[in-house]
């Protein structure tokens, strides 16, 4: 029900925020860039990872591929997809009343979230998303909020920084930092 009541919300903030920009584009050229594909890479920190029988925080490498359409030079929606390259242990997190420790073992975990993002100036994105990481062994439902620098650079090229905070319900927390180069077209 949480999830479904999240991607709801997350639908409609997006919706709300796409019709409510009443700009027109008549000012704009025909050769509007919509399209921008990039790549990342970087480490996901994970503070609960178990390692040789005792709990530790892991930076673990990971990528991101991503693709975002943009609406008009504010807003965009993209997929958004994080890759984890490494196998690991962590703890799950369990309401107080079941007491003992579970563990959850995640293999090259990979985590595609749909987002929202809000460009207000020159360089800063705001992104927000919903998502589901995908493992061997269990699924889990994520909601993934980031902020990103970016540079441009000659031909609709840009340099990026990424620093992003995953949120996983019963389970385990990811920051993620990341630098990497997209492509608009």
């Amino acid at each position: 029900m949480k999830r479904i009541l999240l991607f709801l919300s997350l639908a409609l903030f997006v919706c709300t925020c796409v019709f409510a920009q009443e700009e027109s584009f008549e000012g704009e050229s025909e050769e509007t860039l919509k399209h921008q594909v990039g790549f990342l890479l970087g480490h996901a920190h994970v503070p609960s990872v178990y390692a040789e029988g005792k709990k530790e925080w892991k930076a673990l490498p990971s990528f991101t591929l991503y693709y975002n359409y943009w609406l008009n030079e504010k807003w965009a929606v993209g997929l958004h997809t994080d890759i984890i390259i490494e196998n690991f242990v962590v703890e799950k997190n369990l309401s107080s009343e079941e007491g003992e420790a579970a563990f959850l073992e995640r293999e090259k975990p990979i985590a595609p979230a749909l987002m929202a993002v809000y460009k207000p100036g020159e360089h800063f994105s705001y992104l927000l998303g919903v998502g589901e990481e995908f493992a061997k062994g269990e699924n889990l439902f994520l909601i993934r909020a980031e902020v990103e620098y970016a540079i441009e650079m000659p031909k609709e090229w840009e340099f990026e920084v990424s620093l992003g905070h995953d949120f996983r319900w019963d389970a385990y927390n990811t920051i993620n930092l990341g630098l990497g180069v997209s492509k608009k077209f």
